[in-house]
């Protein structure tokens, strides 16, 4: 999530009017397209990199988990048993059966009784138990490389589809990853730049190896940091910080004419008769003191940067 660093303005009163004694004094500024560097913040998670996606050939439960999660992977390791609790069940049933129609026929062979039923009713418990059996093994999962398994991963009991749910992911932690969230027009100016790319820690304190940015799609983005002494943990939320953004035409509203209420952005504009209204925007990335209009305004419009009160005399 794009970290905005939004001021609040509560309470502000506008008073429309000629009888109103104590009018309210708007300060203005029209914004007008200009070329800005600016910084842009997300927040991610660390992830692995190199990732393996781990899916089942069958659809089924998740009935056993070998692993715990973080841990170091081995290739071939048995990672998953996905099934059907029934069909386990019936695997122990049909084997208890079996060995009753063993001694079965152990007792008929011992007192030289026909056996023949007793041999055809072993024949098909056998045949069932190496179906089911068959069946059953078909959804082991094992490691098809060695690696760190990751923290998002199927819990027991959950349902899978066969090949289409992802029940974990093995990789590397080093490099470590970092994965966030931009916008179309984000990526196309971070395309036309070579920005610098950082990472701040949840405590405010900074990373020193320097990322590179790559993108997923056009939502997605992901900043890679070599992790040798593993400071990056998996799971983390941490600040990706990416500066030097050059982005043309861009419309910069001063940071004291942003409004935050529920999530959403607004600012105050003024018309040419001196009337007011408040106007929901999308703010972007931030240069110096002030933010980009992604959306909501149009060059020239004069925007409340600052509102005093005449006092009375």
């Amino acid at each position: 999530m794009k970290k905005l660093f939004a001021i609040f303005f509560a309470g502000i009163i506008f008073f429309a009017g000629c009888g109103n004694e104590n009018p309210a004094e708007l300060k203005t500024e029209k914004i007008s397209p200009t070329e800005a560097v600016v910084t842009l913040e997300h927040d991610g998670k660390i992830s692995l990199s190199h990732e393996v996606m781990i899916y089942s050939n069958v659809s089924g439960k998740v009935l056993e988990r070998y692993f715990k999660d973080g841990d170091e992977i081995a290739e071939g390791q048995k990672l998953f048993k996905v099934g059907s609790q029934e069909t386990e069940t019936e695997i122990l049933q049909t084997k208890a059966a079996l060995g009753e129609a063993m001694t079965k026929l152990a007792k008929a062979t011992a007192q030289k009784n026909p056996v023949e039923e007793i041999q055809n009713e072993i024949y098909e418990l056998q045949e069932r138990v190496k179906f089911l059996e068959e069946e059953s093994a078909a959804g082991m999962i094992h490691a098809p490389i060695a690696g760190q398994i990751g923290i998002e991963t199927a819990r027991l009991g959950e349902t899978i589809n066969a090949n289409e749910t992802i029940l974990a992911k093995i990789g590397r932690t080093n490099p470590a990853i970092v994965r966030f969230e931009i916008s179309a027009e984000e990526k196309k100016f971070l395309e036309a730049n070579a920005p610098k790319v950082s990472l701040k820690f949840s405590d405010g304190t900074s990373y020193t190896k320097q990322g590179t940015l790559h993108f997923l799609n056009d939502t997605t983005a992901e900043a890679t940091f070599e992790n040798p002494d593993e400071l990056l943990l998996l799971g983390n939320t941490v600040q990706i910080k990416i500066d030097g953004v050059k982005i043309p035409n861009a419309l910069l509203v001063p940071e004291s004419a942003i409004q935050q209420s529920d999530g959403e952005f607004f600012v105050v504009i003024v018309d040419s008769d001196k009337n007011a209204a408040r106007k929901k925007v999308s703010v972007g990335g931030k240069s110096g003191n002030k933010f980009i209009i992604n959306d909501g305004l149009k060059a020239g419009d004069s925007v409340v940067i600052e509102n005093t009160t005449q006092k009375s005399k």
